[in-house]
């Protein structure tokens, strides 16, 4: 006999709560580990404008570029190494549904962000390039995320 495991929450008292939770914790894991591939993504569209600064030996231009990846490994570091945003069944100090939400909602809105950044690189001057833009989201991205730790411990 095959049980559905949703089905366990109407069978073991708590369980449906764990599940929830468990739910989320999946969730969140599979959204932080997007982000990454995204930032990946980002550090691709980057490389593919960098190629020809290299090319014209265009240093500030290389400079700028890599300050700006290394700010994109930095934040995909971040996520990598994040709190989950959950907490186990047995541990003492859970952290309930509103939070978890919360945490959610506020991974969503990166993707929003690191879409502006593609964006933002992807206009980028190949002859005179101004990172300025691209930088200041990476620091709006990394500002927004660590409002999770903030969020996970009050």
């Amino acid at each position: 006999m095959s049980l559905d495991p949703t089905s366990l929450g109407n069978l073991i008292p708590g369980f449906g709560a764990y599940f929830s939770e468990q739910q989320r914790r999946d969730d969140d894991l599979a959204l932080r580990r997007y982000l990454v591939e995204r930032l990946q993504e980002s550090k691709k569209l980057l490389q593919s404008f960098a190629v020809p600064f290299v090319e014209k030996a265009n240093f500030d231009a290389i400079k700028g570029s890599e300050a700006l990846r290394t700010q994109i490994e930095l934040m995909q570091s971040k996520l990598r190494a994040a709190t989950e945003g959950y907490s186990s069944w047995f541990e003492s100090n859970r952290i309930d549904e509103k939070k978890l939400k919360e945490v959610v909602d506020l991974d969503r809105d990166l993707v929003g962000f690191i879409d502006k950044l593609d964006s933002l690189i992807s206009q980028l001057d190949a002859a005179k390039p101004d990172f300025s833009e691209a930088t200041a989201m990476i620091d709006r991205i990394k500002e927004r995320f660590s409002r999770r730790k903030d969020i996970l411990t009050k």
